[in-house]
């Protein structure tokens, strides 16, 4: 640990207020927190700027990794080879001054990324690891290193730890043994001044040379392929700096480095970016290329072979093929034991990929089609009916088309065999009908207190589920699924009871019956009643009943010669045996006639004689 530089809170805090705009990130992660280079030439005039904050172990997890026992300023940089060989970098560290600034770092390698979009992207997503092995601090005097001699790299590389280095130096010297083209390096550098500064990269020795391209105002990581993720990137970032980007499709952005998720090919063009920074105006273009995946055909569309033979299958429409049986040419010959579905991804000259697949039936050269189950009585038809195709069932019947009938569970099983020879089977399941019956304990019931409640036996035979609806529609409780259930109407009518009855197979029948709620109606007629005796006890004829109706009643007597000696429309009203003229009628049989509506609005006519008697 370092216990010999310092910073007073004072400068520290001045640092923040005037030079904030050029902080570096503390995470790679961040909002231009990594930053590509190059060594020696800067075809673009990037300034590599130091950290001044923070440090890195919110990215790393720990406050130390590798040779580095603090991290404190965290500067990130990637650079990627476009020449294989060593190379020795020297680093350098340096306020606005000239004043070196101590410098430390760490070096992990090698990663491989189409583009440096996907490096990062990679990087920040966990898909690289960042090893924290440690053979110590190594940085040789005047940075000499032996490629043809490894105890001279101060044992590195150590995992994916290519080199690190701590000191009180403003310089350092990186070495990479062995780089090869197109592999990313990525580099953290520490600041334990914490004060602005700006870093040289500079190949000291080595044939391998870095890819300067990385430094490009603005870049894609593309060419793509169709559903993939534009990602664009300005490397060049500045505080206070404005960006616009446009392009196809009416594309405008004024982020530094858009995104466009799930491109399309008519996403492909020019797109045009320009940056206005401190009056000055850079406008740049790039064409992004989009490409469409493949279109994968299998031929034949609709294989199918007889048991034991083989069939070819040939893909097309794409440079390369991987199929699910590993093998990696345009055809294959397969022998499969059943049917079997067979898939293939072809990649295209771009590396854009699709897939495709086909289903090798066997045993005949046709799809025939059956239900899986059935219930008696269902006519079986084999699809597609071909008349030189022979349909045979195990019950003998030899037609496509069959209508089993069944008291147990039986399984039919129908072998099918083409002019070619091939044969295939096939079976389903024939489960037996329920029979629905039912009868209810009254088919007529009379209201009693507003009610009438009929209970239904169930007489169903091979069910095992029942539903039932009672006619009573909108009132609560009209289904059951009950097996004998009971009902209670309230209201009069003619009622519909329907039965279903089913199995666990949805066999199902139906049945119904009816059923007639009614008010209650009784009416009881005296044959002789006794007016002269006057001591209350049947001296007045009167009708006794229930179930009459207030209105429309009527009771006519009339004499032996047919003549009306009395007449009442009171419900129930009696006769006391007296004439019209008010004397007590004589002992004699006289008829009477009685003509009521019951409360269900019917009818009823009553005739009959009574006797007068003392």
């Amino acid at each position: 640990m370092k216990s010999y530089h310092k910073i007073t809170l004072f400068s520290f805090l001045f640092f923040l207020l005037l030079g904030g705009g050029f902080l570096f990130s503390q995470s790679p992660c961040n909002p231009n927190g990594i930053h590509p280079f190059c060594t020696d030439e800067n075809p673009y005039g990037i300034t590599y700027n130091s950290g001044t904050t923070g440090d890195a172990s919110g990215f790393f997890g720990t406050s130390s990794r590798s040779c580095l026992y603090s991290m404190p300023a965290p500067a990130y940089y990637y650079m990627r080879i476009s020449s294989p060989g060593d190379i020795l970098i020297f680093i350098r560290q340096v306020s606005s001054g000239g004043i070196e600034r101590d410098v430390d770092f760490a070096c992990w390698e090698p990663f491989q990324a189409p583009n440096q979009a996907t490096f990062v992207q990679k990087l920040c997503s966990g898909q690289y690891s960042l090893d924290d092995n440690s053979s110590g601090s190594h940085r040789p005097t005047d940075g000499y290193h032996d490629p043809n001699n490894p105890s001279t790299w101060g044992g590195y590389p150590n995992g994916n730890v290519v080199d690190c280095s701590y000191s009180a130096s403003g310089t350092e010297w990186c070495y990479i043994p062995n780089a090869q083209v197109g592999e990313f390096y990525l580099l953290l550098l520490t600041n334990y001044s914490r004060q602005p500064a700006t870093i040289t990269f500079t190949q000291q020795s080595g044939s391998a040379a870095t890819d300067c391209s990385l430094l490009a105002v603005i870049s894609y990581n593309g060419p793509l392929c169709e559903g993939e993720t534009i990602m664009f990137s300005c490397d060049n970032y500045q505080p206070g700096a404005t960006y616009s980007w446009s392009g196809p499709n009416n594309w405008t952005s004024n982020l530094q480095n858009p995104v466009i998720q799930n491109a399309t090919v008519n996403m492909s063009g020019t797109y045009h970016f320009q940056m206005v920074y401190q009056g000055e105006t850079v406008n740049e273009s790039i064409e992004v290329v989009i490409n469409p995946p493949p279109t994968i055909s299998i031929s034949p569309a609709s294989p199918s072979v007889c048991n034991n033979d083989t069939i070819t299958l040939t893909a097309s429409g794409a440079q390369t093929y991987l199929w699910s049986t590993s093998e990696t040419t345009s055809s294959i010959t397969v022998a499969p034991e059943g049917t079997t579905t067979y898939r293939v991804l072809g990649t295209s000259a771009e590396g854009c990929t699709a897939t495709a697949s086909v289903t090798v039936k066997v045993g005949t050269t046709n799809t025939y089609v059956l239900p899986d189950e059935v219930c008696s009585g269902t006519r079986i038809t084999v699809s597609p009916y071909i008349p030189s195709v022979s349909y045979v069932w195990d019950t003998g019947e030899s037609s496509h088309s069959i209508v089993p009938t069944v008291t147990t569970p039986t399984q039919y099983v129908v072998t099918i065999t083409d002019t070619n020879g091939c044969v295939v089977k096939d079976s389903l399941m024939v489960y037996p009908m329920p029979v629905a019956d039912f009868i209810p304990d009254a088919y007529y019931k009379e209201m009693e207190n507003g009610e009438a409640l009929i209970q239904f036996i169930d007489l169903s035979q091979g069910a095992l589920h029942w539903h039932w609806t009672f006619g009573d529609e909108g009132a609560p409780g009209n289904v059951s699924y009950e097996q004998s259930p009971f009902y209670i109407y309230t209201y009069l009518g003619f009622y519909k009871i329907t039965q279903i009855v089913s199995t666990d197979h949805n066999c199902a029948d139906t049945t119904f019956k009816r059923v007639e709620i009614k008010n209650p109606f009784e009416f009881y007629i005296p044959s002789a009643f006794t007016p002269y005796r006057e001591n209350g006890l049947n001296d007045v004829f009167a009708p006794k009943g229930m179930g009459i109706s207030e209105t429309d009643y009527l009771m006519v007597i009339y004499n032996k010669f047919g003549q009306e000696i009395f007449r009442t429309t009171e419900v129930l009203g009696g006769w006391n045996g007296k004439l019209k003229n008010g004397d007590v009628a004589p002992l004699d049989v006289y008829v009477y006639c009685i003509r009521l509506l019951n409360m269900n609005n019917e009818e009823k006519v009553f005739y009959g004689t009574v006797t007068l008697i003392r």
